[in-house]
């Protein structure tokens, strides 16, 4: 697949693989990580597993695996530009694990043949259970070189949350939104939306937006953040339940909490303006 044929909030679902104690004893001989946590089965038993636990980085290599037999970038990757990983239960031998993949974010680079693709992964084991997960951008071919336009932008604008230029969609459904306006009737200040390593703020006066920017002099008066993740699922949810998702920690509030509680009407019914601008609600 090349850049343009992704899109902000594709899913995939790899197959399966069994873990095998051949796989355990030859990334043990690679890695040169012989702890005996991952040697000794007495030694893992008394550390409270059943058997001896895979190398963390194991998941990740088995991962990249069952990415590559899919083919998805099989032709087109350039590059693997980060990774920010967790490791949230072990791996065991007879472990039979796949990955899921979320595209949270497409942007074409400066010199337009090629993009930036920001993925969020997670390893899951039989029981449903996931034991990694974590993000990771991929630099990848473009089909196209993009013209003056396109280069050095996202993909899909619409879908590109926390910059600057999709602030500035927002901005006219915000103002089209009579709820929006009412809510923030006797707001004076900024509210700043993140999404990921993405933040813009919106300067709001008396129910009107009056600017968008990535800092204003004052700084905002609360920030609403969430991971790329979590941004995506919201937006393609089939209902805006976006006081469900913060109560179970998918955004956080910070700043000014008591402007931030006075203007809860107000992010949600933002909420309605993003999910139609992404136009990706089922």
């Amino acid at each position: 697949m090349h850049l343009e044929d992704f899109a902000v909030g594709q899913q995939w679902r790899s197959g399966a693989r069994t873990i095998t104690d051949d796989d355990l004893a030859t990334f043990t001989r690679v890695s040169g990580d012989e702890n005996l946590l991952h040697t000794d089965p007495q030694h893992a038993k008394e550390l409270g597993f059943p058997a001896p636990v895979l190398q963390g980085p194991f998941g990740i290599a088995a991962l990249f695996g069952l990415m590559h037999e899919m083919g998805i970038v099989a032709d087109t990757a350039i590059a693997l530009l980060d990774l920010d990983w967790s490791f949230s239960a072990p791996l065991l031998v007879g472990d039979r694990v796949h990955f899921e993949m979320t595209i949270t974010r497409c942007r074409r680079s400066s010199r337009g043949d090629r993009g930036v693709v920001n993925r969020a992964l997670r390893l899951v084991n039989g029981d449903g259970t996931t034991v990694q997960h974590g993000t990771s951008a991929m630099l990848v071919r473009a089909r196209d070189t993009g013209g003056p336009v396109d280069a050095g932008g996202p993909v899909d604008a619409g879908r590109d949350f926390g910059t600057r230029e999709w602030a500035q969609r927002l901005a006219p459904l915000l103002a089209d939104h009579p709820d929006f306006a009412d809510a923030t009737a006797a707001f004076d200040g900024s509210i700043a939306l993140a999404a990921g390593r993405e933040a813009v703020q919106l300067r709001i006066y008396r129910g009107r937006v009056l600017e968008t920017a990535r800092s204003t002099p004052a700084g905002p008066t609360f920030t609403v953040a969430g991971s790329e993740l979590a941004w995506v699922q919201l937006a393609a949810s089939s209902r805006n339940d976006y006081i469900a998702r913060a109560m179970r920690g998918d955004f956080s509030a910070s700043g000014n909490t008591h402007e931030y509680l006075r203007m809860t009407k107000a992010v949600v019914t933002a909420w309605d303006a993003i999910r139609e601008l992404a136009g990706m609600a089922t």
